[in-house]
């Protein structure tokens, strides 16, 4: 006997039962409170179209809820090339990844995220012997958990969790919220790379001319209401068909790729390089007047005609002409007033000897 009353008996019965009833509540409020933040992340990443944008979004909100010290993304960068390759991440030093780390498709460790749709501790995964090559090639990564990101029955990534800053075990609760991060992050890649092909040149990963031709109409009614500058440019390969001729189409298709990626690198990420048709590219400047637009013009034209392109045994070279003219709301009425004159301004710097920048006055 302890000494204790019935009555106190029956309030320290009660004491223990409201505790356990607060825990209960308590619990329920967390998984409420994870259950919304998941839905804010899934419906945010949902919103995002831009890739590159996407896999920011996806890591930060890792980071965000876990306070993680490393995290990687890897994702299929091409749909004729299946290999899970390391996309962004976060948290490493500079150059501390190779850049040629990828995981096959096919490999024994895809297949087994693709049937375990879950968070999995890295380290638990050597006890599969034909996963060892595969974890291996992690290995510098230093994962703690691998986050599949798999929708419908196919695995379009996979999240790498590095350790938390204060140490310590992942919690069920933080797997299950990584867990419908990770589905909701597969939905929004997938939903990126449809938008992707429905407006990027397959070849030359510019935008096509139909998404040309509307973001153009969107920045000329920004540039009316804000009263900032807008210039295009228009480049053309010079002497292309005789390229092809001399060198072939397949050697042609190398230069076109070589020089779409230097006309890509040429511009900041709010600017809209696009593919306008065969070996025509051209790009939409917001708040850039003239001066500036033709500076850009003239490094990509430096830049090109400098470069030893791939594919035969003597490096090859090719140049370019290019035609600039800046938006007037005054006389161009229309998108297609403004793409007239830079059009014009391109067979003015063809006319003048080529290799070189044209603007329109």
């Amino acid at each position: 006997m302890d000494g204790s009353t019935p009555n106190e008996e029956f309030i320290e019965m009660m004491r223990s039962e409201k505790i356990a009833d607060q825990t209960i509540i308590d619990a329920l409020d967390k998984k409420v409170y994870d259950m919304r933040n998941l839905i804010e992340v899934g419906a945010s990443l949902s919103s995002n179209l831009e890739f590159n944008s996407l896999v920011d979004s996806i890591l930060y909100s890792c980071i965000g809820q876990m306070f993680i010290e490393k995290i990687a993304i890897m994702l299929e960068i091409d749909i004729d090339n299946p290999n899970f390759m390391i996309v962004n991440k976060k948290g490493y030093p500079a150059d501390s990844i190779s850049p040629a780390l990828l995981l096959p498709g096919d490999s024994p460790l895809s297949i087994y995220l693709t049937d375990n749709p879950f968070p999995v501790e890295y380290e638990s995964l050597y006890e599969h012997a034909e996963l060892v090559r595969d974890l291996n090639i992690l290995k510098s990564l230093e994962p703690n958990l691998l986050v599949p990101m798999k929708s419908k029955n196919s695995l379009n990534g996979i999240i790498i969790i590095g350790n938390k800053i204060q140490g310590g075990l992942f919690s069920a609760d933080e797997r299950e919220f990584l867990r419908g991060l990770g589905r909701f992050a597969s939905i929004a890649v997938e939903n990126s790379r449809l938008y992707q092909m429905a407006t990027m040149d397959r070849m030359t990963k510019l935008y096509i001319h139909h998404y040309f031709q509307q973001k153009l109409l969107e920045e000329i009614k920004n540039a009316n209401r804000y009263k900032t500058p807008l210039s295009i440019f228009i480049s053309d390969i010079d002497h292309f068909k005789k390229f092809n001729d001399t060198y072939g189409h397949q050697q042609g298709d190398i230069v076109l790729k070589e020089v779409a990626v230097l006309f890509k690198e040429a511009f900041r990420k709010l600017d809209v390089p696009a593919r306008y048709g065969g070996e025509e590219f051209a790009v939409i400047l917001p708040d850039t007047d003239i001066e500036k637009a033709v500076m850009i013009a003239s490094r990509y034209r430096k830049r090109v005609e400098a470069y030893e392109f791939s594919g035969q045994k003597e490096p090859l070279h090719v140049t370019v002409s290019i035609g600039v003219a800046q938006y007037d709301p005054n006389r161009d009425f229309e998108k297609r007033d403004i793409i007239e004159r830079a059009d014009k301004a391109l067979y003015k710097a063809k006319e003048s000897g080529r290799n070189r920048v044209a603007a329109s006055k």
